[in-house]
């Protein structure tokens, strides 16, 4: 497919969990384990269940020595003994992976602004600091293929974000893709829920979206100065630079 105008149309860039999806199976998963005092939890007070679980996601690996050191490291001051350490990420690896195939949807909403974006040719893709197993599973389950062009996991580059260089590796596939002679950055938007996102996005010189529909805190958002901020994907719609290249 070739885009002929002399600027390609907005080129929109999700990431993946608390954006695409809801990841309520990873806060089902901490609620689970912080029922269970035998583990003698210690400075949970102020923790989000979302937090807790995201010290999880951000430790894992599909390497089972390396997932545990880091979740031994990351888990430290939160569960003090090294046993019970080893217990809870034995317990959690297993409870979650079953049960965000149960819970885990499409973000609400979200289907018709995709359809909507596909319509008028915009080239999306997905760039995620998650599995490539799971970005292929949930991929297949809701049909993603439909709507995203490329989509870039944790395991297709070994630089992760906040680093740019998976924004723009994704760009560049998306140029060769779309036959595109340059990519215009400022027709270039990222989305994400978390200040990793935003200073992934910054860092690649494109606009940064911050939604606070996903699992980040609107005062961390705006700490790391987005572009726009949007309480759910919809709302890019409104965005005058998108708007004019939507069907009337």
């Amino acid at each position: 497919m070739i885009l002929v105008s002399q600027t390609h149309p907005p080129i929109i860039l999700f990431d993946f969990d608390g954006v695409i999806i809801t990841h309520t199976s990873l806060e089902l998963a901490a609620l689970k384990q912080l029922k269970n005092k035998w583990y003698n939890w210690k400075n949970t007070e102020n923790m989000r269940l979302i937090d807790f679980a995201r010290i999880f996601e951000q430790s894992d690996s599909k390497n089972k020595r390396k997932a545990f050191t880091g979740i031994n490291r990351s888990y430290k001051n939160i569960i003090p003994n090294y046993f019970k350490r080893w217990f809870f990420f034995v317990r959690f690896r297993l409870d979650y992976p079953k049960l965000e195939k149960i819970y885990d949807t499409l973000k609400p909403n979200l289907e018709d602004t995709l359809k909507l974006f596909k319509e008028n040719r915009f080239p999306m893709g997905i760039v995620s600091n998650t599995g490539k197993e799971r970005l292929e599973y949930f991929s297949t389950k809701f049909e993603l293929d439909n709507y995203f062009s490329v989509l870039f996991s944790r395991s297709d580059t070994e630089i992760r974000k906040p680093s740019p260089y998976p924004i723009i590796l994704a760009l560049k596939t998306i140029k060769e893709k779309f036959n595109l002679p340059k990519i215009d950055k400022s027709m270039v938007y990222y989305i994400g829920d978390l200040p990793s996102d935003i200073i992934c996005a910054n860092a690649a010189g494109i606009n940064s979206v911050a939604t606070i529909s996903g699992h980040g805190l609107k005062e961390d958002l705006v700490a790391e100065n987005p572009t726009l901020v949007i309480n759910e994907i919809k709302d890019l719609l409104k965005v005058e630079k998108i708007k004019k290249f939507l069907k009337k």
